[in-house]
């Protein structure tokens, strides 16, 4: 009977947390990260203040919730493509196409929110392990080109992950500041220009010293 009452203590909890956290979500995305109060919050939520933070330190910590949840969307995407019988190239390019799709899809999360999201990446004190994880699982990804033969040996798996990192954070960081931007165009440029630059390189030596176990 115990335990019972534990189990139902602690699916409250979890309901009401995430309960905090959707109406966090549509108030960022009503007014925007910075004007939005935990006093909206727990408003929205129907909840003391003391209550949102039994739950969540501050609004930072909600955001950085919504950050773990994004990179981990961002791993599932990875694995799937790792899985397909297709070429490097090709999956990057289906890589691309998805992330197009769940970006622009993203309804419960505004531009400004986005923002806030890559910007405070590289401050939050739980960034460092969580980026670090996506590094690891795009590296992986580069292994696996590397041991089929269609990405370069002559740098580490992990230099080029965090160059194709940088060409879609760089792509994504454009449709952000600047509604117009063609992003579903755009991701399928840089993953065809990542894709060429992880070629192998001709002439290049496939034992070479940086090769997929490198670095």
């Amino acid at each position: 009977m115990k335990s019972r009452s534990e189990g139902r203590r602690e699916r409250k909890k979890r309901e009401l947390r995430a309960r905090i956290q959707h109406s966090a979500a549509a108030l960022f995305l009503q007014h925007g990260f910075d004007a939005t109060t935990v006093e909206q919050i727990a408003e929205a939520a129907d909840v003391a203040q003391a209550t949102f933070f039994n739950h969540f330190p501050s609004k930072k910590a909600v955001l950085a919730e919504m950050t773990r949840e994004v990179h981990r969307v961002i791993r599932v995407l990875v694995e799937e493509q790792r899985k397909e019988a297709l070429t490097t190239q090709e999956k990057l390019s289906r890589m691309a196409e998805d992330a197009a799709r769940l970006v622009e899809g993203a309804h419960h999360l505004a531009r400004d929110i986005l923002l806030s999201l890559m910007r405070d990446t590289g401050s939050h004190d739980t960034a460092a392990p969580i980026l670090a994880d996506v590094r690891e699982v795009f590296a992986e990804f580069i292994r696996d080109g590397q041991i089929a033969g269609d990405v370069r040996r002559d740098e580490d798996a992990r230099f080029l992950s965090e160059m194709l990192i940088g060409a879609f954070h760089a792509t994504v960081t454009n449709w952000l500041n600047e509604p117009s931007y063609p992003l579903a165009e755009r991701l399928q440029r840089a993953a065809h220009f990542i894709g060429g630059a992880l070629a192998p390189r001709i002439g290049s030596s496939p034992g070479s010293s940086r090769g997929p176990n490198s670095g």
